[in-house]
């Protein structure tokens, strides 16, 4: 898979946690008017009025658990959606098993560095250094 491919799977990504939070305030808006309603209406005429709360509750709970999985808590800002990008495009060069692209802001001091920790893993992974 090229790089364009994985980061617009991350990029799609992003967009439907981007639009479950605007349905959920959507919902929540739709539901808090409807609670007020029911509340200023006669009994027959209330129950109705409340009635697509829970299906609006079951429609969120549905998008939630498809969108992220297990539960857990992002606020939405463009530092999230910036860091919400880099991991769904982390995730994705995991997923496809293929290496990271190096870093164009790492210097050749900084390349270097990473060179002699890869010399050094290869040394420690030497069976014949082991008493």
């Amino acid at each position: 898979m090229k790089d364009e491919e994985i980061r617009e799977k991350a990029k799609k990504k992003v967009e439907e946690k981007k639009g479950f939070y605007i349905v959920a305030f959507i919902f929540g808006s739709l539901s808090l008017i409807l609670l007020i309603l029911s509340f200023n209406l006669p009994y027959p005429a209330s129950f109705w009025v409340a009635f697509p709360i829970p299906i609006f509750a079951m429609v969120l709970g549905i998008m939630y658990l498809s969108i992220f999985g297990v539960p857990g808590s992002n606020l939405l800002s463009q530092e999230w959606e910036e860091e919400e990008l880099a991991r769904e495009i982390n995730r994705q060069y995991r997923k496809q098993k293929l290496n990271l692209p190096t870093d164009p802001d790492l210097s050749e001091e900084d390349h270097l560095e990473l060179r002699e920790l890869e010399r050094l893993k290869r040394k420690w992974e030497d069976p014949e250094d082991f008493v």
